[in-house]
């Protein structure tokens, strides 16, 4: 197995350069939305950074399906090509530039996309593909479509070079490597044109070729896909990282969207939520759902479904521990903190034999899930003063921390092997001490709320506005999440909230803090019936990462409040002043009343 997972089973390397055998032991296709994903149409698959989509995509690729599958690879339902956007030159900054120019941004943009595509697709085959294995009739098939039908395609798109002549003894591999070869230099000339219009002015003639989608990369794919050697099916394109596209781009790739090239090629396009850059084509039109394509959006699946999400999580896990040997279910390798967990459930006992008494739940156990251990953390913030002693710790607890993208968990669970690793003197590892689990977290989330922010300013440093946004978002995290914590160690009926939901709004202004934060992960997006029972509004659940920096409680966010838009703002302008008032009048009587202060004084 892989040598990283040898020294730390949750260790997290790049999907795509991971080989076929260790892919197929990690992955976990049962528990993911890879089977919507493998529908024969246009797919967009949104989720933040860490949820699994280069993962699924490394799944889908011929090498992993033959392996899995235990069929041939001609006998496969598809071919799936991986076309990364962040390994290729497609965001260079002379595309941004002529993004305002006179230099026929979409047709230089599509050109060089289209080139992309076919420089990755043929290097796919050269690499995936038995070609090895190909019978003489194959060959000679193989070798008409490379002297006629690609050859003639080439130079009607004015492509003035040549493909080498082929022989009557030329390997099916030579064939391949010369079309990935003639597309790799098409697509450097294309590159070079663009670095040349850096130092005019003036636009510079193009006399190279050009490439289009429905004149070029679709005909040469549908002829491609019906060679004998290939699988009997469409081919995927995998366009991983398509938020990384300029807008003209983006516009592009929305054009081959709304195409009906599904018969024979089929685009599964990922995104992260929120950053794809437009859903209009360059005539103007929008592609949408479900007519032009399908949507997956992982994280939110994975966010409103926990217990599915939780048991995607343990079979990770359980498979990581024993790829290194580690013979431990996860729960055993990710023990609770027993003192605690003990104290907690004779509260829950305590909760269960008062309910006849002074319950508030269908039944006892209602009460004892929703009230033990906000009242274990309560008690924690009594007269000791000893809230942070609180130990976020045990598999369970982690897996709700992590906040449904799975890089979270194993990112957090790397960094606690490796501390138990470097105190462990040489010595076998049966578990993560609750301390080390505890410490981590912690760490991890005050990271998340003070030192990612400085990568955040920079990032969007680019105009007072963008700097001033993230300024609001920090004032807004740090007033929900004090605001949350007030609700936990209060007497309300529903005490573990994680989520605003709007009466009113939110404004522009508001609505440009929250995509920020949903941009970094700070929130998830959805949205919940309205309390007229007319309609849905926005809903915004806060990342249970940042559960240990506020003391809360991660192991449940199906609690909501209504907020007015007007609180909000307050919130992101002024969240000490704000804050103080809720602790005075309650979350209620201030968030949902509209009862705000002078934004002013």
């Amino acid at each position: 197995m892989m040598e990283a997972l040898s020294r730390n089973p949750f260790a997290v390397q790049t999907p795509e350069h991971l080989a076929a055998d260790d892919v197929i032991s990690l992955f976990v296709s049962e528990l993911t939305d890879y089977w919507q994903i493998l529908n024969q149409s246009h797919t967009l698959i949104y989720g933040p950074r860490g949820a699994g989509k280069s993962m699924i995509f490394r799944f889908m690729e011929p090498d992993c399906q033959v392996k899995s599958e235990g069929k041939g690879f001609r006998d496969l339902p598809y071919y799936a090509a991986y076309v990364p956007i962040k390994e290729t030159e497609l965001n260079l900054s002379e595309f941004f530039r002529l993004e305002e120019a006179r230099h026929a941004p979409l047709v230089l943009n599509e050109h060089l996309m289209v080139a992309n595509v076919a420089s990755k697709l043929f290097n796919t085959i050269l690499v995936r593909a038995p070609l090895a294995e190909m019978t003489g009739p194959e060959v000679n098939e193989l070798r008409e479509f490379y002297s006629g039908f690609l050859a003639s395609a080439l130079s009607r798109a004015g492509w003035a070079g040549e493909l080498p002549p082929a022989g009557p003894d030329t390997p099916a591999a030579k064939f391949i490597e010369e079309i990935a070869s003639a597309f790799d230099a098409i697509y450097a000339e294309g590159n070079s044109y663009l670095r040349r219009v850096a130092f005019v002015r003036e636009p510079l003639p193009y006399n190279g070729a050009l490439f289009g989608y429905m004149d070029f990369i679709a005909p040469v794919v549908k002829r491609l896909a019906a060679l004998s050697f290939m699988p009997k099916g469409p081919i995927y394109l995998l366009i991983d990282d398509a938020d990384n596209l300029s807008e003209s781009q983006t516009l592009v790739l929305n054009s081959w969207v709304s195409s009906r090239t599904t018969g024979y090629l089929c685009l599964k396009i990922s995104t992260q939520t929120l950053d794809y850059k437009t859903y209009k084509t360059p005539n103007g039109k929008r592609i949408d759902a479900p007519h032009d394509y399908s949507e997956v959006h992982i994280c939110d699946i994975y966010t409103t479904k926990k217990d599915t999400y939780r048991a995607r999580v343990h079979k990770i896990v359980g498979r990581r521990l024993a790829i290194c040997g580690i013979e431990a279910t996860p729960e055993e390798f990710f023990p609770e903190d027993k003192e605690q967990e003990e104290e907690i459930a004779r509260i829950a006992g305590r909760l269960k034999a008062d309910f006849a008494v002074s319950g508030r739940g269908a039944k006892p156990s209602d009460d004892s899930l929703r009230y033990a251990r906000p009242d274990f953390i309560k008690a924690l913030a009594g007269p000791r003063k000893a809230g942070s002693s609180y130990n976020y710790a045990g598999f369970s607890q982690l897996v709700h921390v992590s906040s449904g993208v799975i890089r979270h968990f194993l990112d957090a669970a790397s960094l606690m092997f490796g501390e138990t690793q470097s105190l462990g003197e040489g010595k076998g590892i049966r578990d993560i001490p609750p301390a080390i689990q505890n410490k981590t977290v912690r760490e991890m989330a005050d990271n998340l709320l003070f030192s990612n922010f400085t990568t955040i300013e920079r990032d969007e440093a680019k105009t007072e506005e963008g700097r001033d946004n993230v300024r609001k978002l920090r004032n807004l995290i740090q007033a929900l999440g004090g605001m949350f914590y007030q609700i936990l160690v209060s007497d309300a009926a529903e005490r573990r909230v994680f989520s605003i939901a709007f009466s009113d709004g939110p404004s522009d202004e508001v609505l440009e803090v929250l995509n920020l934060g949903v941009k970094y992960g700070y929130f998830h997006q959805s949205s919940i019936g309205n309390k007229e029972g007319t309609g849905r509004v926005p809903l915004y659940i806060m990342s249970r990462r940042l559960a240990p920096a506020f003391k809360l409680d991660p192991t449940s966010f199906a609690g909501y409040k209504f907020v007015r838009n007007s609180a909000v703002l307050e919130a992101i302008h002024r969240p000490k002043a704000l804050l103080n008032r809720v602790k005075i009048k309650g979350f209620d009587a201030v968030m949902e009343s509209g009862s705000q202060g002078n934004l002013f004084e």
